[in-house]
């Protein structure tokens, strides 16, 4: 009997040594995707940074929208947000999204947006501006940018988080874009612009490029820059025809972001977290067992690229 007893304490006490540990969900993506995979290595770095016997905990998810959303009803404490989904909540939905709420612990790698246009494709009110691209993209190896003033009204195709990347380029350009989301049985051949936004080199785009049905269209930087401060120059270069093209574009950030409360004390393991990437991250970029992404992160935060959202502040 007493030895039942015994073993009775022991599993009430190992319940209660569980029960006492917290775990800390963080929103990612796929299991296969750079959010799953970097959170992963943020836990790997920075778990015993994080105070109370708390852990981090990677969760699947679909992405920006769902992390940002699911931080707002507490399916999650932190996410990893592009920057365009967290700037077009703030300004769509600024009681729930906004810098008092929700505050910046590391920035992340950049995503770049691609925009594909069925060859041969007719725009809704065809003009000149038209013409003269479809012209250059017929004659010319190498894309010239154009402006995306080209594709006010017009209906582009997206899915996924793309979608709202789509709405926040409409909304922060002015572009009065009719953005459909084009379900997955529907996207072997859709006869309309596409805006999809993802790592580069991204899949979708090589199968539409390898189909040889679209033009991947270099986009002119120079009038974002002004308008959406967040949006980021990039390039990409993907194989089109048996060539290497690089295609001037632009991109965004992924941002982990945490909950921010009003007493500081409930902010520790966010602040320690971030110092803890902070401090790790020139290991997180040469680690070989890390996400290869790391090292543009460092290159970015290197070059002193921040978002003018809220932080939470370092340790000094």
């Amino acid at each position: 009997m007493n030895l039942f007893k015994a073993l009775g304490c022991l599993t009430l006490l190992g319940l209660t040594t569980m029960a006492s540990a917290t775990d800390v969900k963080v929103g990612t993506g796929s299991e296969s995707g750079n959010y799953y995979s970097m959170v992963k290595d943020i836990k790997a770095y920075c778990d015993d940074a994080l105070e109370n016997d708390a852990h981090l905990l990677p969760v699947k998810s679909d992405g920006s929208v769902e992390n940002l959303l699911g931080m707002n009803s507490k399916q999650f404490s932190m996410g990893v947000v592009q920057e365009d989904v967290l700037q077009y909540f703030a300004k769509t939905e600024p009681r729930k999204v906004n810098g008092n709420r929700m505050k910046v612990i590391d920035g992340m790698h950049m995503e770049s947006l691609h925009l594909l246009i069925p060859k041969g494709y007719q725009p809704e009110g065809d003009d000149a501006g038209w013409k003269a691209m479809w012209s250059g993209l017929i004659k010319d190896e190498k894309p010239k940018p154009i402006s995306l003033n080209l594709l006010k009204g017009q209906t582009v195709g997206s899915w996924g988080g793309s979608v709202i990347s789509a709405k926040a380029l409409s909304y922060f350009m002015g572009l009065n874009l009719n953005v459909v989301e084009i379900p997955a049985d529907k996207r072997s051949n859709p006869n309309m612009p596409l805006v999809l936004v993802g790592g580069h080199p991204y899949k979708p785009v090589e199968q539409y490029l390898a189909s040889g049905k679209y033009h991947l269209v270099a986009i002119d930087f120079a009038q974002l820059a002004g308008k959406a401060p967040f949006y980021i120059q990039s390039s990409v270069s993907y194989r089109v025809d048996g060539k290497i093209q690089s295609v001037p574009t632009f991109g965004v950030r992924a941002l982990l972001i945490g909950k921010s409360f009003r007493k500081e004390e409930r902010n520790a393991n966010m602040v320690n977290l971030a110092n803890c990437i902070n401090d790790s991250l020139i290991d997180l970029a040469d680690d070989p067992n890390t996400n290869p992404n790391w090292a543009s992160v460092y290159e970015l935060e290197e070059a002193g690229e921040q978002t003018n959202w809220n932080y939470f502040s370092l340790s000094k």
